[in-house]
């Protein structure tokens, strides 16, 4: 094992010029920073990259992979960059990945530190993003030799345990969860099926015999509600004009000293933030509350001052959240598990793209895996020259009507999504999902295990066919011949299990947190000043 790993390096190294050439050309270059433009506007909206990632799926047939994931990463990686500026200015996230940054950002703004806080912000996400990307470089000739001894029967099982774990973590709702995944395999299954000959749940119409199409079924469970909740709410993201400018460059230097000063805190909250990243279901909202609290607890005068605009209750958080990229793409590039909507979604442009996750990730594509992650850390550089030099013009996109700004996205989304087949049945699918999406929304069902279950149906059934004829289920004489009797699949489902046990006690231990946290801010916020000059 030790040998396999130090001869992985020089491999990856010389993958790692190869994709620096690639990623040289006018074209990858401008596919990023298109990306990078539209993740940091994301940010100041809802939906986060959902949204945008939606789109490219849409149109992503064709193009070349040395384009489209540059183009995506830019998208994935720099929407926690973006959501600062509400977060900061006006008190309220673009995404759920901003919420912790309110507590103290918002604070500082209303004191007239703004600058402070989103210098120290921005720089705190750039270096963030940067160790995300090291531990995604750094796992590469770990993860080598490891998914090389892999058979058809781990990657099925890792495919079933991911839906089940997220079905597990998702909103805390156990038996929802599965049966929502368990739903999303089932939708997978639809179509002509090449192994048996077999029309399976097409109910006679031709549309259905190459299966339903991603596009309309995530526009219709995610886009389609939130989008309808705005429309009815017709309030924008910024409710308080007031503070909608900003110099930042005033205070420019100050916040990154700050961070300078309190390197440690940058490195402890993104390595948590990586380490959330490994773990399915969560995301960057519990990587910032998790980082947030940690340090809370743990800098000298943090429980004291920590609610009344502490700029290293802005640093945690957002050292932690761009983190979160590189840990979340180890499990998706090199096991095919993803573990969010938005890496749900990206595994599902690489299976559009004709790319395979797994073992291919780390020989023959190993190229186009350097080329992600050197993708990351040039979108985190490029957003945060972006946001210091842009705030006060990105800053007016939380002050656009949601009546005015929902039908011009929704008018995207729909032609992403008749895009997908070129039929109209594809509009009436989007649809019928809308309204499931709205129902499950509404009563609290969760939604992430059906698009992660429909990503990974087609692998699973694939892996399922290889495995039965392979393997028996069960062979306790020879345990390496059974599927569930391998040792590495034994392995997997105990680490899953332990993993989805720990992420739940996590969970309620940052909500409880969260709601504490939350409540002092409240109780703290009438007593800060405005800034100078505010009306």
């Amino acid at each position: 094992m030790i040998d396999s790993i130090l001869t992985g390096f020089p491999a990856m190294f010389e993958a790692g010029g190869e994709a620096i050439g690639n990623l040289a050309g006018w074209q990858p270059i401008l596919a990023l920073v298109v990306g990078v433009v539209v993740g940091v506007l994301n940010g100041a909206m809802p939906g986060g990259a959902v949204p945008s990632l939606i789109v490219l799926l849409g149109f992503a047939y064709g193009l070349d992979p040395y384009i489209a994931l540059p183009l995506a990463i830019g998208m994935v990686a720099t929407v926690p960059t973006g959501d600062t500026l509400p977060a900061v200015l006006l008190g309220m996230p673009g995404s759920t990945s901003g919420q912790a940054t309110i507590l103290d950002g918002n604070p500082l703004a209303r004191r007239g530190k703004a600058g402070t806080a989103l210098s120290a912000a921005y720089f705190s996400s750039l270096l963030g993003g940067i160790i995300g990307a090291i531990f995604l470089f750094m796992t590469i000739p770990i993860a080598r030799p490891v998914v090389n001894t892999f058979s058809a029967a781990e990657f099925f099982v890792l495919g079933l345990v991911a839906i089940a774990v997220v079905g597990v973590v998702s909103s805390g709702a156990l038996l929802r969860g599965l049966i929502a995944g368990a739903f999303g395999l089932l939708i997978a299954s639809v179509g002509y099926d090449d192994a048996t000959g077999a029309h399976r749940l097409t109910f006679g119409q031709d549309y259905l015999w190459d299966g339903i199409h991603i596009i309309p079924v995530v526009i219709g469970l995610f886009a389609i509600p939130e989008f309808f909740d705005m429309v009815v709410s017709d309030v924008s993201i910024a409710r308080r004009a007031e503070t909608s400018t900003v110099d930042a460059s005033a205070q420019r230097r100050e916040g990154m000293t700050e961070v300078l000063r309190n390197w440690l805190l940058v490195i402890r909250s993104a390595a948590m933030g990586v380490f959330v990243g490994l773990l399915p279901g969560i995301g960057g909202s519990l990587a910032q509350w998790l980082s947030y609290a940690s340090a809370r607890q743990t800098v000298p005068g943090g429980t004291q001052s920590f609610g009344t605009g502490d700029i290293r209750g802005v640093i945690a958080p957002e050292s932690a959240n761009n983190a979160v990229d590189g840990g979340q793409l180890v499990p998706t590039l090199f096991f095919g598990v993803p573990g969010s909507v938005g890496m749900a979604l990206f595994l599902g442009l690489l299976i559009i793209l004709d790319v395979r996750p797994g073992p291919d990730m780390l020989n023959n594509q190993l190229p186009l895996t350097m080329t992600i992650a050197i993708s990351l850390v040039m979108a985190n550089v490029l957003a945060t020259g972006m946001a210091l030099g842009f705030t006060p013009l990105l800053t007016r996109i939380a002050f656009v009507r949601p009546n005015v700004l929902v039908p011009l996205i929704l008018a995207v989304m729909t032609i992403a999504a008749f895009q997908a087949n070129r039929s109209i049945y594809d509009l009436v699918v989007m649809l019928a999902f809308g309204a499931l999406g709205y129902f499950m929304k509404s009563y609290g069902w969760p939604r992430p295990p059906i698009i992660i279950a429909v990503i990974l149906g087609g692998i699973i059934e694939r892996f399922y066919g290889i495995s039965s004829g392979a393997f028996d289920w069960v062979n306790f004489s020879n345990p390496t011949e059974g599927v569930f009797t391998r040792p590495a699949v034994i392995i997997i489902i105990l680490i899953a299990v332990g993993t989805a046990l720990y992420t739940v006690r996590m969970q309620r231990s940052v909500n409880r947190t969260v709601a504490q946290q939350e409540a002092d801010f409240a109780a703290r916020a009438e007593t800060i000043p405005p800034p100078a000059g505010a009306r």
